[in-house]
């Protein structure tokens, strides 16, 4: 008996314990660019159904209309990397952004043009945020490793005055996403490969996942039943989660099993539709950048802060 392998078959394969998931392959919806490195993220939906979407390399983030497909521009700064864009329910975008050399990371507020520009959280590398409904909101500080969890989940009060530390000693956490009803927290933590689940007001938080690979669990979201997606980066596909953190399904990325379209970042479904959109690049091959598109196990949560 021999092994066989294959390098270019088996760039990626799907864990033996994930096999056997519900799997559905993800549709090309928009191409946002053909050139590479073009690392999109952070999709969010408004009460107007526009999208809402970063390219953290460029620094801008963008609007997308849903009907006729055209992008805007809505901010841009060289000097950052938004990673993602949240909706405050009086029509600001609140944009997280990782530092680079020149200035550290923040939340840069604006108005849906882009105008009036100030800056909250200066100093955090903050990968992305969620609102509760007094209008505060967590966000993740996306440092630390296994050798030094140094990351943590931070709380802004709804006057945006306070910032304070909710949850310490985490592996770069990346992304948060609450219940419909906020009583359960859902956090990824990139460089540690978990998917944490957290009950508001209770000691007893769990590590509800291990992922297997190297590259980590990226952004997630949950839709109206309360399933949880999870992006899976480099790995190109989402994974989708019941309310108690069992695997229930995935999406897979067209292509990923010849390595392309791996750099999966951001699932989120819209709201009042079973659509599930995700943000993509196939910075390994010539596909490009892409929001693509493929069916949700349920509605998008319309209980999100924007949209009460």
């Amino acid at each position: 008996m021999t092994f066989t392998y294959n390098m270019r078959t088996d760039y990626r394969p799907i864990p033996p314990g994930e096999q056997g998931l519900q799997s559905v392959t993800a549709e090309k919806f928009h191409l946002v660019t053909r050139e590479k490195p073009k690392h999109l993220e952070g999709i969010c939906f408004d009460k107007y159904d526009n999208m809402y979407f970063t390219s953290t390399y460029d620094g801008k983030a963008y609007r997308l209309d849903m009907m006729t497909k055209n992008v805007t521009c809505v901010w841009y700064d060289p000097d950052l990397k938004p990673v993602s864009v949240k909706l405050h329910r009086d029509g600001r975008l609140f944009i997280s952004c990782l530092g680079t050399g020149k200035k550290s990371g923040r939340i840069v507020v604006v108005n849906p043009d882009g105008s009036e520009e100030c800056v909250l959280a200066e100093g955090y590398d903050i990968d992305d945020i969620v609102f509760d409904r007094e209008g505060g909101f967590y966000f993740t500080h996306f440092v630390g490793t296994v050798y030094n969890p140094a990351g943590g989940i931070y709380y802004v009060s709804p006057d945006l005055k306070k910032t304070e530390c909710f949850l310490p000693n985490l592996c770069a956490p990346n992304g948060i996403c609450f219940s419909t009803d906020e009583k359960i927290m859902w956090v990824t933590e990139f460089t540690a490969g978990r998917l944490l689940r957290i009950p508001m007001g209770s000691p007893y938080g769990s590590v509800a996942y291990h992922f297997t690979g190297h590259y980590g669990p990226d952004s997630c979201s949950v839709d109206a039943d309360d399933n949880v997606y999870v992006a899976l980066f480099e790995q190109g596909r989402v994974m989708v989660f019941n309310p108690d953190g069992c695997p229930i399904g995935q999406i897979l990325m067209p292509n990923r099993e010849i390595g392309h379209n791996l750099c999966t970042s951001h699932p989120m479904v819209r709201p009042g539709k079973k659509e599930l959109y995700i943000t993509t690049a196939d910075d390994n091959g010539d596909e490009g950048s892409w929001i693509m598109k493929a069916p949700a196990f349920a509605e998008g949560n319309k209980k999100a802060f924007q949209f009460t």
